[in-house]
């Protein structure tokens, strides 16, 4: 019973820290669009958290290492805290960067130290159901979050004292934890080229993942407000939110189908669906705000989903002892394409077509995957049926809980 107890913590831990970063989310885009920045500016802003979070995935195992998960967590979580409240001192385009970058980097530890917490707390004949329920945790705080700055009364600078509130709550229920915290991580690091050798169709997805989904939702925000300013910041929020539902709904389905064919093709029909409704947002691209959630929520079922289906089929071509650097190589070219794919955005945004230029961004990028699934299926045969590893429910933050998710019947292959 301690054991659910303490990893009950960390999900109450995370469930506010995701609550942060989706207040963020919205608070960040409309504060700088409300100081008349320019969209490439912005989207070099939010390109700065995908930097920092893949120097972050990259330091905070050795990190965990020297200080242990607790004083690890404190740390990060003291330092994403006050980076978010330093948010509301100015507006100044270099200093957001560097705040930007710098949380990027506490996130990434984060969330390193709360999933292998999870990871060697929770017994292996009970880790899937746990992690299941830490990854709708996880999702909840990201719907919820985006409301935060949608209170009356409330501006986009209010979201940064939000926020930062909501991380400071992170930091209490793991630093009152009464069990002593796990063992310290003792894997190596492998060069994330092995994963281009063994999985180039995962890589090609994880890269567009982080491209495709931290471009438009970076912009979202923005593009939300326009269609209805009265609301505001709620139209934001309330778009944000249907996003986010939408992926939780349709994740887990789109794995389990995947289990039974081949992921590419999962992959590649997910991708055609997004860039479907992307086609749709170009053509038409002030709808009414009902129509727009409707619209943006099938996008993002489709398009949010399709990461944890190519984390499974790097696992399904990698070996068992390759499994933990396969997954922190995903989560790095899912970093490295949250970097570019804000810049990309932002300058489609600022183009002549405006928003219908950052939908058609997204289409090309949803239609340029679909047809390299097709490709890399003509030109490598699909994983037999019986050698296939299990769907496991990952965000793509969640490399920790990747690592340990080898079944025993792999592990008998090898």
């Amino acid at each position: 019973m301690l054991i659910y107890r303490n990893v009950a913590m960390v999900m109450v831990a995370t469930l506010f820290l995701q609550a942060a970063m989706g207040a963020l989310g919205v608070a960040l885009p409309l504060a700088m669009s409300g100081a008349g920045w320019g969209r490439p500016a912005i989207g070099a802003v939010i390109a700065a958290f995908g930097a920092g979070f893949a120097i972050g995935a990259w330091l905070s195992p050795n990190m965990i290492r020297s200080v242990g998960h607790i004083r690890a967590y404190a740390g990060y979580a003291g330092g994403a805290a006050a980076l978010t409240l330093l948010l509301a001192l100015g507006d100044h385009f270099i200093w957001w960067l560097i705040t930007r970058f710098g949380f990027g980097m506490c996130a990434a530890g984060l969330f390193a130290v709360a999933e292998s917490w999870i990871a060697d707390a929770t017994p292996s004949e009970r880790r899937g159901a746990v992690i299941s329920v830490y990854q709708i945790v996880g999702r909840a705080g990201l719907i919820a979050g985006p409301f935060l700055i949608a209170l009356p009364g409330f501006d986009a600078r209010d979201g940064f004292i939000m926020a930062g509130a909501a991380m400071a709550l992170a930091l209490t229920p793991i630093v009152f934890t009464k069990r002593a915290q796990p063992s310290l991580p003792t894997g190596e690091t492998v060069p994330v080229t092995r994963l281009f050798s063994i999985a180039p169709a995962a890589a090609a997805a994880a890269f567009t993942a982080g491209l495709l989904n931290s471009g438009v939702l970076g912009f979202m925000p923005i593009w939300a407000q326009s269609l209805d300013p009265e609301y505001g910041a709620g139209s934001a929020a309330l778009l944000m939110a249907v996003i986010y539902a939408g992926s939780m709904l349709t994740q887990w389905p789109a794995g389990m189908i995947s289990d039974q064919m081949d992921r590419r093709l999962v992959i590649a029909a997910l991708s055609i669906v997004g860039g479907l409704f992307a086609l749709i947002l170009v053509v038409m691209p002030s709808p009414s705000l009902g129509l727009a959630a409707l619209l943006v929520g099938l996008w993002g079922a489709a398009s949010l989903s399709y990461f944890a289906v190519a984390v499974a089929h790097a696992a399904d071509r990698s070996r068992v002892e390759e499994l933990p650097a396969i997954a922190s190589g995903m989560l790095l070219v899912w970093a490295i394409g949250s970097t570019l794919g804000p810049i990309v955005a932002g300058v489609a945004y600022s183009g002549p077509l405006g928003p219908r230029g950052l939908f058609l961004f997204a289409a090309v990028a949803s239609c340029i995957l679909a047809a390299g699934m097709f490709w890399r299926r003509r030109a490598r045969e699909a994983v037999k049926e019986d050698e296939r590893s299990h769907f496991v429910n990952l965000q793509a933050t969640s490399a920790e809980l990747a690592e340990i998710e080898a079944p025993e019947d792999e592990l008998d292959r090898v």
